[in-house]
């Protein structure tokens, strides 16, 4: 039987009692239609996976009492990955974001450019950045990951490559002159990919003279939910862990 993962971002201990917030309790009780003695897991990047078995499972609440550690807090891939990726319309945000976590991101920045059709109200920010927190939970949860990556506020690409950074920077853009080689020996790269419509002509003037490397991922050009997924599986197989 295939057991349940859940990531819970309090301590875990051996022997003690949980009570599932509401969202997981939810999910595990409703969805899952999990009873008494059913097992599951929990885990986070602090205090490593545990099992565990329901204790309580009525009216949306959930108590769960944790067995002992199975996994212990593990060395994460000796490649710092943090995704810079222009908002995109539907689903294709949320895949990206999903995927960028199966392959191990750090970091996830989703950016407004001056192509991107999506716009966000101040209102609406708040409940767009919870909406892609849960998608990467969600994803750590499936492939097996003990962390979570951190997902930051929405910034404008200017914003974002003002900042100060120690990280390599490679900008993906299909008339950029640059090829990524294993001779570089990268541990700490900031992706920064572009949405539908591309990057404007300014911005990537823009990216030059902030130090971004400008570089083509082959010859085709990639929708903007694939060329995440091709670029962090190639950069995890040469300077990460997929090796």
């Amino acid at each position: 039987m295939r057991v349940s993962r859940l990531y819970i971002a309090h301590a875990l201990v051996a022997g003690a009692e949980l009570s599932l917030p509401a969202e997981s309790a939810h999910y595990l009780g409703t969805v899952l239609r999990a009873r008494e003695g059913d097992p599951v897991r929990v885990f986070n990047a602090v205090d490593g996976e545990f099992d565990a078995v329901v204790t309580r499972s009525k009216k949306g609440n959930v108590d769960l009492t944790l067995g002992a550690c199975v996994r212990t807090p593990e060395l994460t891939s000796p490649l710092h990955l943090h995704l810079a990726l222009g908002l995109s319309r539907g689903d294709r945000m949320d895949y990206a974001i999903q995927k960028a976590t199966e392959l191990g991101v750090a970091e996830i920045t989703p950016l407004f450019t001056e192509h991107g059709e999506v716009r966000l109200k101040p209102d609406r920010v708040e409940n767009k950045l919870r909406h892609f927190e849960k998608i990467a939970i969600n994803a750590a949860e499936q492939c097996g990951r003990l962390d979570v990556p951190t997902v930051h506020m929405p910034l404008a690409l200017d914003a974002f490559l003002v900042r100060e950074t120690k990280a390599t920077r490679l900008l993906l853009e299909p008339s950029g002159e640059q090829r990524l080689t294993a001779s570089q020996a990268l541990t700490d790269i900031e992706l920064v990919i572009g949405p539908e419509g591309g990057f404007s002509e300014r911005e990537i003037v823009l990216a030059r003279e902030s130090h971004c490397a400008v570089m083509q991922l082959g010859p085709r050009v990639l929708r903007t939910e694939t060329a995440p997924v091709a670029a962090l599986a190639v950069l995890q197989f040469v300077f990460g862990d997929l090796s």
